[in-house]
């Protein structure tokens, strides 16, 4: 064989594996493509994404394989947010998947004239806020996992606690549904119980280390925080109030127990993520997100942290610690 009639074989060869190439490639569909942000970095939101991708990989979903996932964080702030949801709508993912209350109303609203699903977590009251128009049947391209708080039982708890439980401190932020929500339900709670709620306000993270000092002298028996982004983010500032106080701190964020609050009642954030993320799986083989009722976690749950028990000199009743969890 001469060197020409060699070289044009190879040509071939080399041609035809790559036409094989170009049309297996071709042949192949492009993976689908999730876009998760929330508002910022706090240990809650971060255990929800954990749980949405939890839930993706274990119907063979995994990021990087068999799923993309692109994913961007607010840092806190509002406008970003909105930068961000029109940023990701924009590239046109498979589902959009918004983390809390803010992020998700910033998604909804950069997404109304192209209606990409939408599958969001961590939205406290989804009908209030503006996001779908019923739990039961949100319609349209929007539905999600809610981390609504179990608020009578939250309370019931504390007051068995703590059975000389008289006055309850509250803070909130006056702006975000996933606090006032709860609040209302926490006023009718706490007369039925014989509780008196002090409330106070903190419109942003800077704002809470005074709240939680204005509620200290009212000498509450024990401060209670709900689910509130603005709050939460400042766990560590109210908690060091609370002890210098001798002030027991309940809070609705089962995560702040690891962090110091004395107890909590309610689903891990992990367990609504991985709720929202089995709806994503749904609507990642065709399913509509408007057919899919909004849900909560599966399992509720207590939690103590023994260690704050101990320093605020608390003696947690048998009842509670034959079914709670330590942390």
């Amino acid at each position: 064989m001469n060197i020409k009639a060699a070289f044009q074989i190879v040509s071939i060869v080399l041609s035809t594996a790559f036409v094989s190439q170009t049309l297996s490639a071709a042949d192949t569909p492009p993976l689908p493509t999730i876009a998760i942000t929330q508002i910022a970095d706090h240990p809650s939101a971060d255990a929800v994404r954990e749980g949405i991708l939890a839930a993706l990989k274990a119907h063979g979903y995994e990021k990087g394989k068999t799923l993309n996932v692109i994913y961007e964080n607010a840092q806190g702030s509002q406008v970003t947010a909105a930068q961000i949801a029109q940023k990701l709508v924009a590239l046109n993912p498979t589902v959009l998947v918004p983390i809390t209350t803010p992020s998700t109303q910033a998604m909804v609203k950069a997404d109304q004239s192209h209606a990409i699903p939408i599958v969001f977590a961590a939205v406290t009251d989804p009908v209030t806020s503006g996001v779908v128009p019923s739990l039961t049947h949100p319609g349209g391209y929007i539905t999600g996992a809610t981390d609504a708080s179990p608020v009578k039982q939250q309370i019931e708890t504390f007051k068995k606690i703590l059975p000389n439980l008289k006055t309850l401190g509250v803070v909130y932020n006056p702006g975000d549904n996933s606090s006032t929500t709860p609040l209302k339900e926490a006023r009718e709670i706490s007369k039925d119980l014989g509780i008196t709620l002090i409330e106070a306000t903190a419109f942003k993270t800077s704002d809470v280390p005074a709240a939680i000092q204005q509620l200290a002298g009212h000498n509450v028996d024990a401060i209670f925080v709900p689910l509130d982004n603005t709050i939460l983010t400042a766990m560590d500032a109210v908690l060091k109030i609370g002890f210098d106080n001798k002030i027991p701190v309940f809070s609705s964020d089962s995560d702040s127990v690891a962090q110091g609050a004395l107890a909590s009642s309610g689903y891990t954030h992990f367990d609504t993520g991985y709720a929202a993320g089995e709806i994503v799986v749904n609507v990642l083989k065709g399913k509509k997100p408007g057919d899919i009722p909004v849900v909560t976690a599966h399992n509720l749950n207590v939690y103590i942290n023994p260690k704050s028990a101990e320093k605020l000199h608390v003696t947690i009743p048998d009842e509670i610690l034959k079914k709670a969890k330590m942390k």
